[in-house]
């Protein structure tokens, strides 16, 4: 291995990009790790020109070589290697400096022993000396586990007087983390998508986990203009962004991957007419197609590389489904398969600092739990569902998680919405058939680490399973399982709310003469 050539494009990366060595210090890179003198003093020479804030190029590191008497020849042929050198990609800096970090250990580890070899042939039996020789290679072990350290740590000071800064600056109403509106309750619920926070969502087939997930992926990239990751090992690429443009455009999704609709109609200036509301997040979300090689050290290399595209620190990651996240060894037991995954995903989320967003279906028992209850006493009962703890191969996943939220379907509110849809269809002279079909779902927050004081835990989605689309529609507050609760009142609130946004087709009917 050419660890001058890594050295070398390290330093192109730090030349060019001052992400790109923002990260490393992230990483804890030091001087030290590269080996060469020219190396160490243009290390040095970065260090000082971007702590003073100056801009880096050829010129500037020339002039400070310069006037410091390090400008020799050798120099100059090491800075022209060094600017010639095609700049490594973030994932790459991340993965040079693991190499660094071992050799650096490695040659630690041979000095401790050379000096304990040296001892034990000069034959020392004194017992002050056999302290201090002891003593001298501990000290060193020490700081070898130190230095191969990923991140670099700070007394808890410097988190204290960040806080005060922040809590200094902020404004007063300001969320903790990326804003899901127009998911407002579910906003308020969890303080938005949180910073190095753990998020998984469970729940039973057909009830739009993938759709859920990818609406709260396009608000974030809306909202903020950051990069989205999302990726997939269940849908292809352009099944999901069909699915997208008929959230958008109300089309049947199997339309828009035809082109044109059950007439035989062009499909197309439906969707060109949509582009332009979907170009808010369309730069910054990137669906990817995933198979066994995308382990979770390849995600967080693309992670990397697209912080330092978008000259960010911030990402945020969705993984559909957690379950099929490849690993490095093969685990034939599903439950430690699961928990490793889960345990990598929660490491993941603190080290890029961001919202890891995975889901989880549900294993028969779960499944069962999510069908139609079998007597009128369990159809009111609040526990009766599935819960985290019935995702497949579900051992510690609920105690990984910062946020644990399952989706499940409302069977009574679902019954009375369509009956409601039915008789005002035919009292307005429309097709019934041609109301849409929504089912009421519940989304429980069982479980929210540092979570703000709110309304409610468990908030309610009209899905439009055809349009795959979720419309956020209501609290489902506890008393609302109680037997004597009558909840045909909300279900009109419900019918209005759909039909005030176009979401449920009228015909106008004639005044009588």
């Amino acid at each position: 291995m050419d660890y001058h050539d890594i050295e070398t494009s390290l330093l192109s990366g730090f030349f060019r990009d001052r992400q790109v060595f923002t990260i490393a210090l992230n990483e804890g890179f030091h001087a030290e790790l590269v080996a060469t003198p020219a190396a160490r003093r243009l290390v040095k020479c970065l260090f000082d020109l971007y702590g003073r804030g100056t801009a880096v190029d050829d010129v500037a590191v020339r002039a400070y070589l310069d006037d410091h008497g390090l400008l020799s020849p050798e120099m100059v042929r090491y800075l022209a290697a060094v600017t010639q050198r095609t700049p490594p990609g973030a994932g790459q800096v991340v993965g040079y400096l693991d190499l660094l970090k071992a050799r650096e250990a490695r040659e630690m580890l041979t000095r401790v022993h050379e000096d304990l070899g040296t001892f034990l042939h000069k034959g020392g039996d004194r017992p002050q000396d056999i302290v201090q020789v002891s003593s001298d290679a501990v000290g060193r072990l020490l700081e070898i586990q130190k230095r191969r350290i990923r991140k670099r740590e700070a007394p808890i000071g410097q988190a204290f007087g960040e806080l005060i800064e922040y809590a200094e600056n902020v404004e007063p109403a300001a969320q903790l983390g990326f804003s899901i509106r127009p998911f407002d309750r579910l906003n308020e619920i969890l303080s938005g998508l949180r910073r190095g926070f753990y998020y998984a969502l469970a729940g039973a087939p057909r009830r739009g986990k993938t759709n859920f997930a990818l609406e709260l992926a396009t608000y974030v990239a809306a909202n903020h203009r950051v990069p989205v990751l999302y990726y997939t090992w269940e849908q292809t690429r352009r099944v999901l962004s069909a699915r997208l443009m008929a959230r958008q455009t109300g089309l049947n999704p199997t339309w828009i991957l035809s082109g044109a609709d059950t007439d035989g109609r062009s499909v197309a200036p439906r969707l060109r007419a949509a582009q332009g509301e979907m170009g808010r997040y369309a730069p910054f979300l990137y669906l990817v197609e995933a198979g066994r090689r995308h382990t979770l050290d390849r995600v967080r290399v693309h992670a990397y590389n697209l912080m330092q595209e978008f000259e960010t620190s911030d990402i945020v990651i969705f993984f559909d489904y957690l379950q099929k996240i490849p690993l490095n060894e093969y685990v034939d037991d599903q439950r430690a398969r699961t928990d490793f995954i889960s345990t990598a995903l929660s490491e993941m989320s603190l080290e890029l600092n961001c919202p890891i967003f995975a889901i989880s279906p549900l294993d028969k028992e779960g499944c069962r739990l999510d069908e139609r209850p079998a007597d009128e006493d369990e159809e009111f009962s609040v526990y009766n569902r599935p819960t985290m703890h019935h995702s497949m191969g579900s051992g510690d996943l609920e105690y990984d998680l910062d946020v644990a939220m399952v989706l499940a379907k409302d069977w009574k509110a679902s019954y009375d919405l369509s009956q409601l849809l039915e008789s005002r269809a035919r009292s307005e002279g429309t097709d019934p058939a041609a109301m849409p079909r929504v089912d009421i779902v519940n989304l429980f927050v069982d479980k929210n680490r540092d979570a703000p004081e709110t309304a409610a835990y468990i908030v309610q989605y009209a899905f439009f399973v055809t349009l795959n689309k979720f419309l956020e529609v209501d609290y489902k507050l506890e008393k609302e399982y109680r037997p004597d609760f009558h909840g045909f009142a909300k279900t009109q609130e419900i019918y209005a709310y759909l039909r005030e946004g176009g979401y449920i087709p009228t015909r106008e009917v004639a005044p009588k003469s």
